[in-house]
Parts: structure tokens; C-alpha cells; sequence
């Protein structure tokens, strides 16, 4: 699995896809947005189906046929002409995060509990979250150096596709706890829909969880070119400095549990929402140079956020044959928001300028504030097995 996450979390080309879309390839900044929300809408429409896929036909398998799916996004942005072409990749990368989210966590969380460790959950997602920002930031160093001297970054899309495929190879040697549902299709997702709405506190993450994921992809993706442009950031520094960025990630990743047992639940919600909220009122409130280094500064609470969010929905989940599916729900919501956010902040890019998206943004993340009293409400702990 450490193998696998390092294979999938390392897209080289991530610091300089507004760049290839807009100046290589020469789309508008609108048509990156409407690219952007092709994929976030795919996924969200494919996460529910395919979490029911993970759970009845296997995990391993929903994991192998995303890392395929992956290789063949990054394929067709390299030979491919035109948004048509474009639009395919991002479909097929849609697909790729639909096999993969939830069915992930899923074996990895039914696994330790099949050994009575699922309090060990916490830190096993921790180091996975950490190997494999780390990975990503290795990558991304790489990536400045795959890109030509006229700025052509159409190699670290080559190379994202390489490595993917020796992702299938891990995904073949992952081992799988046995499922036990025996339900049909039907009322599995009744029963599973039952769950989501009686579940006390769990409506609450998955919104929790969309609206920090919502800030934190906008940190590192749509606005992360804009920002380090206008704090007269070299091209060629982009690529480091994402690198930065995701080491931090990697590290808070690391300490996840750690923070969490030190610091408890609530505290660490609001630190992360507030966190996101400060970085954003800055970088807006105060343009300059030092937006570079506050826009950096979202890599402390993307190592952290995931790791906290997955914990608590696995904990609040307590039908594990239902595990992959109810865990689709937090990608969907969080790929669905965004994808509608994205289209309209790119668009608002364009007509009024990065102030305005920071603040938008600003207030995303101060809604995500809002909800952490709801967000622990009747939380039980895990306790270890004796």
C-alpha cells in the first residue's frame, strides 16, 4: 500500500497545469476552469457507484483499474490536441479518483481491525499520508527539471503516466480482508443511505470535510499559479516550492496522530479551518512577496486534514461490508463542491481579479469553521485491544 500511494500522489505535472493548459496549449483560463470541472463532476458522479463496485467485487481491484486510469489521463494530455482530448484526460483521471477514494481507507481500515488494531488506523493513514506527500514532493523537485527551456512541462505528464503503471504492479500484491455482504445491490444502498442519515455527526464531516478540501485545492492547484505570479516568483522556482509546500504536508502527516491524541479532536478541526481562513484574509488583505511563503504555508494543514477527517468517518462507520461506499460519499461531496467552486472562481479570475477568489475562498473556509462543534458531537473513542 506505501508502494501504491507513493505511485499515485506524485503527478509531476501538478505545479504547472494552469501553465501547460493556458500558455502551452493556449486555452483561456476559463476553459482550464471548465477542464477542471469536467473531472471534479465525473468523480463526484462516479464515486457512489464505484465505492459499491469496492465493496462487493474487492478493493484490490477497484485500486488496480485506477492506476490504469491514471496512466491513460496523463497519455492523452501528452499526445493529445485540443480541449475534446483534454476533457477525455480529465475523465479518465475522474475514474482513477473514483476506484481509488474510499476503497483505500477501506481495506486499509477493515484490515487492522480484522487484527483488533483499528486504533492503530490513525497512524498507519498518517504514514501513508506522509510517504506519500513526500513522494510527491520528490516529484515535484524532478518536475522542474523535465520542463524545456521554452517552459514545455509535456514530460512530467510523461512520466506521472510511467510511474503510475508500476502502481498496478503494488496494487497486485495487496492483500484483502474477506468481505461478508451478502445483500443485493439494492439494499445494500438503502441500507447504506439508512446509515448516512442516522449516523449521528457523520452529514457533518462529509461537509466539514468538502469545504476544507475545497480551500486546501485551491491553495494548490487553481490559484497557486496566480499567487506565486504575483509575488514575481521565478517559473523555475515553481516547482520547488511546491515541493516545500507538500513537505510540510508530509510531515504533518506524519505527526497526525500524534497532534491529534495531544491536542483532541476539537481543537484540531478549528485549528485547521481557522489555519485556512488566516492564510487566505493575509495573502488578500496584504499582496506582495510574501504571498509566496503564506500560499506555501497551506502544506501544514494538508498533511494533517485528511488524516483527522478519514479517522473520524472510519470510526463513525460501524458496517464494514458498507465501508468503501459510505467512505465514496466524502470524495463526492468533496469533488462536487469544489468542481462547481472551481468553474466559478476561474471565471472570477478573469473578470475580478485574484482579491476577490482570496476572499471567496476566505469564506469557504470559515463555514468549514462553523461546523466542527457538529463535526464531534457523540464522537466514541477507539479503544485498544487488550
Amino acid at each position: 500500500m506505501l508502494v501504491y500511494q507513493v505511485t499515485q500522489r506524485a503527478p509531476l505535472y501538478w505545479p504547472y497545469m494552469f501553465l501547460f493548459v493556458t500558455q502551452v496549449r493556449g486555452l483561456p483560463a476559463s476553459d482550464f476552469g471548465l477542464l477542471k470541472s469536467i473531472y471534479y463532476f465525473a468523480a463526484m458522479l462516479a464515486e457512489v457507484p464505484l465505492g459499491i463496485v469496492a465493496d462487493r467485487l474487492g478493493r484490490r481491484t477497484t485500486l488496480l483499474l485506477g492506476a490504469l486510469a491514471n496512466s491513460c489521463g496523463c497519455a492523452l494530455y501528452v499526445w493529445g490536441r485540443g480541449f475534446s482530448m483534454y476533457a477525455t484526460a480529465e475523465l479518465a483521471f475522474a475514474l482513477a479518483t473514483a476506484l481509488q477514494s474510499g476503497a483505500d481507507s477501506a481495506l486499509l481500515f477493515d484490515a487492522y481491525a480484522a487484527d483488533g488494531r483499528a486504533h492503530q488506523f490513525a497512524r498507519a493513514k498518517g504514514s501513508l499520508e506522509a510517504i506519500g506527500l513526500a513522494g510527491a514532493t520528490a516529484a515535484f523537485v524532478l518536475a522542474g527539471l523535465l520542463v524545456t527551456a521554452d517552459g514545455d512541462p509535456t514530460a512530467t505528464y510523461l512520466a506521472t503516466g510511467v510511474l503510475s503503471l508500476v502502481g498496478v504492479g503494488a496494487a497486485f500484491a495487496l492483500v484483502e480482508p474477506p468481505r461478508t455482504s451478502t445483500l443485493h445491490v439494492r439494499q445494500h444502498v438503502a441500507e447504506t443511505l439508512r446509515d448516512l442519515a442516522h449516523t449521528p455527526g457523520l452529514i457533518a464531516t462529509l461537509f466539514y470535510a468538502a469545504l476544507v478540501y475545497a480551500a486546501l485545492r485551491a491553495a494548490n492547484a487553481l490559484l497557486w499559479n496566480p499567487v506565486l505570479a504575483t509575488a514575481s516568483v521565478p517559473l523555475s522556482v515553481y516547482g520547488p516550492l511546491t515541493g516545500a509546500a507538500t513537505l510540510l504536508g508530509a510531515f504533518t502527516a506524519w505527526r497526525a496522530d500524534a497532534l491529534q491524541r495531544w491536542l483532541g479532536v476539537t481543537p484540531l478541526a478549528f485549528a485547521i479551518a481557522g489555519f485556512l481562513l488566516a492564510m487566505y484574509a493575509l495573502i488578500a488583505l496584504a499582496p506582495g512577496p510574501w504571498g509566496a511563503p503564506l500560499i506555501a504555508s497551506h502544506g501544514l494543514a494538508l498533511g494533517v486534514a485528511p488524516v483527522l477527517i478519514v479517522d473520524l468517518l472510519n470510526r463513525r462507520i460501524h458496517a464494514p461490508e458498507r465501508r468503501a461506499t459510505l467512505l465514496s460519499f466524502e470524495s463526492m461531496l468533496q469533488r462536487g463542491l469544489y468542481g462547481a467552486i472551481v468553474y466559478v472562481a476561474a471565471r472570477g479570475l478573469d473578470q475580478h481579479g485574484l482579491g476577490a477568489v482570496l476572499v471567496g475562498f476566505a469564506l469557504v473556509s470559515a463555514v468549514a469553521l462553523l461546523l466542527v462543534p457538529a463535526l464531534v458531537s457523540r464522537l466514541e473513542p477507539l479503544r485498544s485491544a487488550r
